[in-house]
């Protein structure tokens, strides 16, 4: 390590391209990249020489199909943090307001054009948006008047700057919108583009389905997620991740091999997304050289950037830490999980695509008047429920999925209800006491007809166990949902009356999932199925259930 570190740190270049990305379908060229226009806007409008790997990135992310219109409507960018993704996001949303917005007046008005920004926090998502406004602020504070274009003050009108509600607008009626990243920030906005920043931070659904909605109304929209790497909390993230990723690894497997033609491959794949990440290998050492410069593409451009990186991973923080947010590495595999990885993926049984990428199965499923029950959790924070199934399969296994998931608790009895009608279910399962999930219990039995079963005592502290039990000896089946492979992958126990039980707040994820499917999993194999009662009329064939 001492002969890599003692390099001259004159010759330290961080990486221009990306270990993993989607590769483009043309010769990428002013005629076929947005991005060279970007560039060019940068350095002779604003005055910003990109760096190499901004350049790239830009021209990739920007590029066009045949009718002009961008190729890709959601891409994700991963990279080490401090990179210089304010300034991009800066050059880019300037560019989109002064120099896009008019592109197609047909189907998209200018006046109709949002830029949406969104991060964790409101503060975040107003650095950038401020950012931008110090460009073409024709109102600017003494401070930031440096700062104002005024070829670009002069298209701009008064922006509104009540805290809450920013707004920087244009005189054709476009504009850009910071929002905190929440169920509601974006709702009610149609957004031609979106920003959503620190994307690691999403660790329910909520505010993608919430925000990425916003643009599908829209003529040739794009949604940009610029984030570093996340843990198994991130779960938004790591399945939009591991989709993009798949979708290059079969594009490789079948297009590029001739086994597929382009066409056919696009009728079975999402060829609107992309990935860029520039991340260091998962099995890099920490202080890796060729990982810092591959995780880190600024180095050599941002002036003594190696040196604070290299003094952030000698520093006292979390290992997690460092490789997520430097090194750009997923830590999932960090986590002790009690059910281990190869075990559960070896009872997947999830939907299957041929090579063309039609449905040839829908995987694991329960046939029709089997026996089922549910199970119901809920967060430790209350901050999400979730109501999962378990039923026999035709083969005698067991069947495991969650059904339902939203945020809060008081949806959970009304919709267990609704399910239970439409499947002849009679029996939940909860658990009896230490969890917030229990207030279930009395709205369970005051307000439905269904059967409650309390799981408490010593059958409580052997359910963890039985899942783990069936898992190994295969004799349940999943559809390898992401929301439960993530509770099951940084899911971990804790001992009490020395058996492992289900540890809610020490689990990196959120663990509920599994504790539902392993509710119901109890019910199923301790409920006895309801049996046909004989009819009291002579002819015994009628048989009433």
């Amino acid at each position: 390590m001492r002969s890599s570190a003692a390099r001259s740190k004159s010759e330290l270049r961080g990486k221009t391209e990306p270990r993993l990305f989607t590769k483009p379908l043309r010769e990428l060229t002013p005629e076929t990249s947005h991005g060279f226009s970007v560039i060019e806007f940068a350095l002779l409008v604003l005055g910003i020489e990109l760096y190499p790997w901004q350049k790239w990135l830009l021209i990739h992310a920007l590029e066009l199909n045949e009718d002009g219109t961008y190729r890709f409507r959601k891409i994700f960018i991963l990279v080490g943090r401090q990179n210089g993704k304010t300034t991009l996001l800066t050059v880019l949303t300037l560019w989109w307001l002064f120099m896009d917005a008019e592109s197609f007046p047909d189907h998209l008005p200018a006046h109709e054009f949002l830029i949406l920004g969104t991060a964790q926090n409101l503060d975040l998502a107003e650095e950038a948006w401020d950012a931008a406004l110090k460009r073409c602020d024709p109102f600017p504070d003494e401070d930031d008047a440096q700062f104002v274009i005024d070829d670009l003050a002069r298209e701009t009108r008064r922006p509104v700057k009540k805290n809450g509600s920013k707004a920087l607008r244009l005189r054709n009626g476009a504009r850009y919108e910071p929002r905190a990243a929440t169920r509601m920030g974006g709702r009610g906005k149609s957004a031609a583009r979106v920003v959503m920043d620190e994307m690691r931070e999403q660790q329910t659904w909520d505010v993608w389905g919430s925000v990425s909605k916003t643009k599908n109304a829209i003529f040739n929209s794009q949604l940009w997620g610029i984030s570093s790497a996340g843990d198994a909390k991130s779960v938004v993230l790591s399945t939009l991740r591991k989709g993009a990723l798949k979708t290059i690894e079969e594009f490789e497997r079948y297009v590029e091999s001739g086994v597929q033609t382009l066409e056919d491959f696009a009728n079975g794949h999402d060829m609107a997304t992309a990935i860029f990440e520039w991340s260091a290998d998962p099995k890099a050492k920490l202080l890796d050289i060729d990982g810092i410069l591959q995780a880190n593409p600024s180095v050599g451009y941002k002036p003594m950037f190696f040196e604070s990186i290299w003094s952030d991973l000698l520093g006292d923080e979390p290992e997690a830490t460092k490789r997520t947010e430097i090194l750009c590495q997923w830590v999932d595999s960090m986590v002790d999980p009690y059910i281990d990885g190869p075990s559960w993926e070896g009872v997947a049984d999830g939907p299957e695509l041929d090579n063309r990428g039609r449905l040839v199965s829908i995987g694991s499923e329960i046939p029709d008047g089997a026996h089922m029950v549910l199970g119901v959790d809920t967060s430790w924070n209350r901050s999400m429920s979730y109501i999962s199934v378990a039923g026999v399969r035709e083969d005698g296994a067991i069947h495991l999925e969650v059904v339902r998931m939203r945020a809060g608790m008081l949806w959970v009895v009304a919709e267990a209800v609704k399910i239970a009608e439409r499947n002849g279910i009679t029996h939940v399962v909860v658990q009896a006491r230490g969890c917030p999930a229990s207030d279930f219990i009395k709205e369970f039995k005051e307000r439905t007809d269904l059967e409650v079963v309390e799981l408490g005592g010593t059958t409580m502290l052997n359910s963890a166990g039985r899942l783990k039990d069936r898992t190994r000896d295969r004799l349940v089946r999943h559809r390898a949902q992401p929301i439960l492979n993530m509770a099951i992958a940084g899911g971990v126990t804790k001992k009490l009356a020395g058996l492992d039980v289900w540890d809610r707040e020490a689990s990196i994820v959120d663990v509920a999932p599994a504790v539902s499917v392993t509710n119901a999993l109890y019910g199923v194999e301790t409920v006895l199925p309801t049996e046909p009662v004989v009819s009291a009329y002579e002819d015994h064939e009628l048989l009433v259930v």
